[in-house]
This record gives structure tokens, C-alpha cells and sequence, in this order.
């Protein structure tokens, strides 16, 4: 019987800060696993020397961090509230994920299929990190690994450019399709829905994957969508 293969977490592309080393790539990342988690919620506001004290750093630092944060769509600076965590409403979420799924489905059209044993490998060991995460309850760990399959499968479409635009969008709606991280049942789908389409990969179904994957942003932006009707 060969050997499981230990699933390592590919890195980020292009549109992801470089050098994480860096104070401000700590801050930032940990502040943008705070929003896509829940952590931070819609609207609540960040304040630069709460932050500074919290993470030991200076005010240049947390500054830079908000900036980057602020450049893919997560927090904004609004007059007389300095920073906030985005709230979208849902006519943008909507338009937002109209962007996405129009993305997608060019990468997908792209793909050669049936997918190769490497790729095919790689995604199922991302997934497998996924789920024993999930088990675990390490949500951080969960949402790295939901990252990493989505940037696999569309860097798979040959064309560096495409996947950096679905990059990006994928970080503008993080306050989205990271809720589901936190909610046991969506994540369990999220799953199964990685799973099924590892299984049209691998036996050349465009059009099945193009609609799973569509239909796999619909239950994060529905449940978004039903709280944002229920907040003031």
C-alpha cells in the first residue's frame, strides 16, 4: 500500500504581500484571518494604537498592514471613523460573486482534462489537510487549506494572469466565503464539494465542474446574505 502523501499548502500567488517575515505581514496576516473568520466583524472599527499595543509594533506598521488589508477589499477608511472591517451590501456581494463565477468558468474552460495524477494528488492532499483541520476544530488551518485548493484548481487553467484575478477576487470576498469556515455544517459541504470536484478532474468533466463549482459559492453568500438582512 504507497505512502499518504502529506499535503503541503502551496504558496500564495502574485497578489499576496511578499516577504511574510515582515512586521507588517504578521499583523496583516492575522488581522485578515480575524476578519475571515468572524473574528472581526462587518463595520467594526480598528483602531491603529489598540493594534500597535496588541501586536508590539509600531503605529507605521499597523498602518501598512490596514493599507494592504484595505487594498484587497477587507477593511476601508471612511471620514471620522478611521478604519473599518468592509461590510458589503448585498447588491455588491452579489455583483461580486457574478465576477467570480464569470472567472471561474473561463479558468475551467482553459484546464486541460482529465487532470493529471499530480494535480489530482496534490488536491486531494490539500483536502485531506482540510478535513483533518476541520476534525481538529483548527479553524486558522481550515481556512489556509480552503485557500490553497481553490488556488491549486484555478492555477491549474495555464494562464498566471486569469488565476491572479481569481485570486484577487477570491481575498475582495473573504468576508463571504469565510463564513462558512466557522459554521460546522458548511464547512462538511465545502468538503464534499471539494471531493466532487476532484472526481470531474479527474474524469474530464468540464461542464459538471464549472456548475459544481458555481453552485459551491452559493451557500456561504446565502447565509451571508440572511444575516446581513437581520443586522440593524
Amino acid at each position: 500500500m504507497p505512502a499518504q502523501r502529506t499535503a503541503v499548502i502551496p504558496p500564495k500567488s502574485a497578489t499576496a504581500p511578499r516577504g511574510e517575515g515582515r512586521p507588517q505581514d504578521r499583523v496583516f496576516q492575522s488581522l485578515r484571518r480575524d476578519v475571515l473568520l468572524g473574528r472581526l466583524r462587518p463595520r467594526e472599527r480598528l483602531v491603529e494604537e489598540e493594534l500597535a499595543a496588541r501586536f508590539a509594533v509600531g503605529r507605521y506598521v499597523v498602518r501598512a498592514a490596514l493599507d494592504e488589508l484595505a487594498r484587497i477589499g477587507l477593511v476601508e477608511r471612511r471620514p471620522n471613523r478611521g478604519v473599518i472591517v468592509s461590510d458589503y451590501d448585498p447588491s455588491q456581494i452579489g455583483q461580486l460573486y457574478e465576477v467570480r463565477e464569470t472567472l471561474q468558468r473561463a479558468a475551467i474552460a482553459r484546464m486541460p482534462l482529465p487532470a493529471s495524477t499530480a494535480l489530482l494528488d496534490e488536491l486531494t492532499a490539500i483536502n485531506r489537510t482540510y478535513a483533518e483541520c476541520l476534525a481538529r476544530g483548527e479553524l486558522d488551518e481550515v481556512a489556509e487549506a480552503n485557500a490553497a485548493f481553490h488556488r491549486t484548481l484555478f492555477g491549474a487553467c495555464g494562464n498566471p494572469f486569469l488565476a491572479a484575478a481569481i485570486e484577487q477576487h477570491w481575498e475582495k470576498s473573504a468576508l463571504v466565503h469565510g463564513y462558512a469556515i466557522g459554521v460546522p455544517t458548511l464547512a462538511a459541504r465545502s468538503h464534499a464539494d471539494h471531493e466532487a470536484m476532484i472526481a470531474c478532474l479527474a474524469r474530464g468533466d468540464r461542464s459538471g465542474l464549472g456548475e459544481l463549482c458555481s453552485l459551491h459559492m452559493q451557500p456561504s453568500l446565502e447565509a451571508v446574505r440572511a444575516t446581513a438582512r437581520t443586522r440593524p
